[in-house]
């Protein structure tokens, strides 16, 4: 087999889509006939409100009790999980073949952290499952200043963005904060309120206003990216498309 044509078998037939779609759908009747409330966050969440990005991982977040429902839920019907260093319960779509995948699809379970609560969710449609609650982008920009708190620098552009392109109202964001208590969120919000940027790994909340950011994009800018991507994206296909053909 040439190396188009494996190349264009991957993107086309990787069933590990179908799989990670069908678990997802499982798993929502699940959380539904249980009883557990969650919402959707992360990536998945943004994207909603957001220009799209691509993600390997759906992100859901419920209650610390309903985490262990949830287990005995999935152990039940044999569904194989773990629990990472950050104490978030993992499900894991595998590939049936031998080929090592670079980027692995998951579903990841994490619980409300201590004055956050699931309420007021925005029902939306993903993969065909209709009124799916999704977190609001008040919900999803404490969390991002909370992550970032604690040292991950990346939540700190998410929750930059989602202000920048006024998706989410700031007097909202501030409330959500402030119920979140032992925590730094607030400082990281208002580095970002005062138009500075973190930009380290590791983030010194002494240090909470920084330098001014030059990597925000205005809406009109990530949106012509993003057509520019899928435009190359489509030519490359087609030009594999033409390679097999004239190989056979």
């Amino acid at each position: 087999m040439s190396e188009s044509m494996e190349i264009l078998r991957l993107f086309e037939s990787d069933s590990r889509m179908n799989k990670f779609q069908d678990l997802f759908k499982q798993l929502i009747c699940f959380l539904s006939e249980e009883n557990i409330e969650y919402v959707i966050i992360g990536t998945v969440a943004y994207s909603e409100y957001a220009p799209p990005r691509a993600t390997t991982n759906i992100n859901f977040m419920i209650s610390k009790s309903d985490c262990y429902k949830l287990e005995s839920v999935l152990k039940e019907y044999e569904i194989d999980f773990i629990w990472n260093a950050y104490q978030q319960l993992i499900i894991a779509v595998k590939d049936e073949s031998d080929e090592t995948k670079k980027y692995p699809l998951e579903l990841s379970f994490q619980s409300t952290h201590k004055g956050l609560t699931l309420s007021q969710p925005i029902p939306k449609e993903i993969f065909s499952v209709a009124d799916v609650p999704v977190a609001s982008p008040e919900i999803l920009v404490a969390l991002w200043c909370l992550a970032a708190s604690n040292g991950h620098s990346k939540s700190y552009y998410d929750a930059q963005m989602m202000i920048k392109l006024k998706l989410a109202d700031v007097d909202r964001c501030i409330a959500v904060i402030e119920s979140l208590h032992e925590t730094n969120a607030n400082k990281v919000l208002r580095s970002i309120l005062t138009g500075n940027a973190m930009y380290v790994d590791t983030i010194n909340m002494e240090e909470a206003l920084m330098m001014p950011s030059e990597l925000i994009q205005t809406h009109e800018e990530i949106e012509l990216a993003k057509a520019h991507r899928y435009n190359a994206a489509q030519e490359h296909r087609r030009k594999l498309y033409e390679e097999i053909q004239q190989a056979k």
